[in-house]
């Protein structure tokens, strides 16, 4: 019988396998998104940052053999404006209502395709969902036509782009059927 993935909330002792995870996968995104990986902060991360953001935040982990091998980080935005970059975004988050904001979604090399991303999205989909929420917020390289269409599939629509980090940066808003 072949394991399973465990999906839990990370603690702050998975905080350096997480960074090295992040560091990794990011190196991915940039060369799928073709921009620098100077230009993305999670590059330059410390591994007390990520600690600090698995205290602050909800963050999720697929743990499979006892290896992370996924997580995504989701976070309650109290007021979604915070996102707005052109009236374009502010007409669409005006009316947003109560949000969640996606962030750090990576996944091992090895494990890409086999689910377990859409997994972990779910999870935070189901995260957002039960604290009230009914639009979930994310920001992905407007030019990585993987991610882009993997939000797609899961219901989410690209609102605006903005170039303010030197990249085409797409802010994408899944809505959530209660």
């Amino acid at each position: 019988m072949k394991n399973i993935p465990v999906i839990r909330t990370a603690s702050v002792i998975d905080a350096p396998e997480v960074s090295r995870l992040l560091r990794s996968a990011m190196l991915t995104y940039c060369a799928d998104s073709g921009i620098s990986s100077s230009l993305l902060e999670a590059m330059t991360e410390s591994v007390d940052s990520v600690a600090d953001r698995i205290l602050r935040q909800t963050c999720l982990i697929a743990v499979l053999d006892g290896k992370i091998i996924g997580t995504v980080c989701i976070k309650t935005v109290s007021n979604p404006l915070v996102y707005s970059f052109s009236d374009k975004t502010f007409d669409f988050l005006k009316t947003a209502g109560p949000s969640c904001y996606i962030s750090r979604f990576a996944v091992t090399e090895e494990y890409r395709k086999t689910g377990i991303g859409i997994d972990l999205i779910t999870r935070a989909m189901d995260y957002a969902k039960s604290s009230g929420s009914s639009t979930v917020l994310l920001h992905s390289a407007a030019s990585n036509t993987k991610m882009v269409d993997f939000y797609a599939k899961r219901g989410f629509d690209l609102i605006d782009s903005e170039n303010s980090r030197g990249y085409m940066r797409g802010l994408f808003a899944g809505k959530l059927i209660r």
